[in-house]
């Protein structure tokens, strides 16, 4: 029974990960774009937050999941950057964000999203982008 209950837990949260809203019932939307730069070890890949109500206070960290397989969750984490007013003293938007990865093998395909960690613990993720990287 106990297994029961927390797969029901786990498929909510799921469903609030992907249906997130922000206070005034408006979307939260994050962009993965296509990668800029990519050789046969190292990419440069971008991601943008689209919408937050310009509440940089929903936002509590976002980055990349990476992956040999198409949709990586957060399990495949390769980076994360924690938003804090520091970090960002303003609060526009779109608002960018780029990672370099390093140490990759080449001819290989490789998927990644982006995705932003949300106050309420939910997760938004950006759509599933491929690359394959060249031979050496």
């Amino acid at each position: 029974m106990n297994k029961s209950k927390f797969l029901v837990l786990m498929g909510i949260l799921l469903i609030f990960g992907f249906t997130s809203c922000n206070k005034n019932g408006e979307k939260v939307t994050i962009k993965t774009n296509q990668p800029e730069i990519v050789n046969a070890h190292h990419a440069k890949i971008t991601g943008t937050i689209k919408s937050l109500d310009k509440n940089i206070n929903e936002l509590w960290a976002y980055g990349y999941c990476l992956g040999e397989e198409p949709n990586p969750d957060m399990s495949q984490m390769v980076t994360c950057v924690y938003a804090t007013d520091y970090d960002h003293p303003d609060v526009s938007l779109p608002r960018p964000f780029e990672y370099t990865l390093v140490g990759l093998e080449q001819e290989t395909e490789y998927h990644f999203r982006a995705f932003a960690f949300l106050n309420e613990n939910s997760v938004v993720f950006g759509k599933d982008i491929s690359f394959t990287t060249p031979a050496e």
